[in-house]
């Protein structure tokens, strides 16, 4: 009798332990992707991802360059009109895992917009490796009627938060209390560091897919926001009680018409330990190891090499702007260095092969 009660509730709990199986709503795995000194972690249920140091370990674990213990607390929210959508969250998306091993994407679908985040491994031309990531977003109106279409994403820093004074570097500033950039302050990068690494992040390139502004603020004060937070210049980096000593960077996109079946792209990349280097204005270079450009400082690589990467016509037209800018530069003063003149030449024999060789432009 007691054997065949044991039987009995053993096939109970097979028969419950499948019906759970069934109906819970069990977790997907991250996915990982390693190249380099990078290692990418997208994680589906929530639509986040995040960054790892492979270089780096605290206790045999890759170091992350932003807060991963709750990958939640750095988001992708898209404004379509007067709604704002949180991706990975809102229910009137469904989020999924796609494109390929060398440049995986987070995609969020519904009926009337599909957004996708895009990765790309890149590294800086000085390094021998992975030491980087591309992020492009495109935004598709999948609706019949013409709307207005914005991004925000907000990324949870931490690597100078347990620093004594917590502060972000730029090319032309250091940064240790709430402040606000757009393009007429002309910095190229952001720098979060402890003593150990840095996060460097890009800023404005010249291009019509950089950020309309950028702002440094308290996390959670960024995050509470439903899209933009105003702003208190000087405000430390403490919101009492709830959150102290914690930095976040939030990105704005503001919104623009978007037609039907139209997409609007832009983008920007995350390094590990490049200090700056190379990146004002960042030469870049694929992992697949052709090289997008490898240019003087002085030189216009980084519109050239964001154009490679994210293979756009926005960044291609503003490269060639930008050069055009820089001629006429050299025209006024009427001095230039022999590399100022080889880095502009071989600038326009790239863009000049690039289109008679069918460079697709979209």
């Amino acid at each position: 009798m007691s054997l065949k009660a044991g039987r009995c509730r053993t096939g109970l709990f097979i028969i419950v332990f499948f019906t759970l199986m069934t109906i819970l709503p069990f977790p997907a795995a991250a996915a990982e992707f390693n190249d380099g000194a990078i290692r990418l972690v997208l994680h589906e249920e929530t639509g986040r991802f995040t960054i790892y140091s492979l270089h780096h370990r605290v206790r045999r674990r890759p170091v992350a360059l932003f807060f991963a213990q709750d990958p939640r607390t750095s988001f992708l929210s898209v404004m379509v009109n007067d709604r704002v959508f949180r991706m990975g969250d809102s229910q009137a998306f469904r989020t999924r895992i796609g494109g390929t091993e060398c440049s995986p994407s987070l995609i969020f679908e519904s009926y009337f917009m599909q957004v996708t985040k895009e990765f790309s491994f890149v590294r800086t031309a000085s390094s021998a490796e992975t030491n980087g990531v591309a992020i492009r977003i495109t935004l598709e109106n999948r609706g019949d009627r013409q709307v207005a279409a914005g991004a925000r994403f907000l990324l949870d820093t931490n690597l100078g938060d347990r620093q004594p004074d917590i502060s972000f570097t730029t090319n032309r500033r250091t940064i240790n209390a709430e402040t606000v950039l757009t393009r007429a302050d002309r910095d190229s990068f952001w720098i979060d560091r402890n003593d150990r690494l840095s996060l460097t992040g890009s800023l404005f390139t010249g291009s019509d897919g950089d950020p309309d502004r950028v702002h440094f603020a308290n996390w959670k004060r960024l995050s509470d926001a439903s899209l933009r937070l105003p702003y208190q210049p000087g405000r430390n980096f403490n919101m009492l009680p709830y959150s102290v000593r914690d930095s976040a960077v939030s990105y704005y996109f503001e919104p623009r018409p978007l037609g039907r079946g139209e997409q609007r792209t832009f983008g920007f990349y995350l390094f590990l330990n490049s200090e700056g280097e190379g990146l004002h204005p960042p030469a870049l270079v694929a992992t697949n190891g052709e090289a997008l450009l490898d240019l003087p400082a002085r030189a216009p690589a980084g519109l050239l090499a964001l154009a490679d990467l994210m293979d756009h016509r926005e960044y291609n037209l503003a490269a060639i702007r930008e050069l055009m800018a820089r001629i006429d530069t050299l025209i006024s003063s009427g001095t230039a260095t022999e590399e100022e003149l080889a880095a502009i030449e071989l600038a326009m024999n790239i863009l000049r092969a690039r289109y008679a060789s069918g460079y697709s432009v979209r």
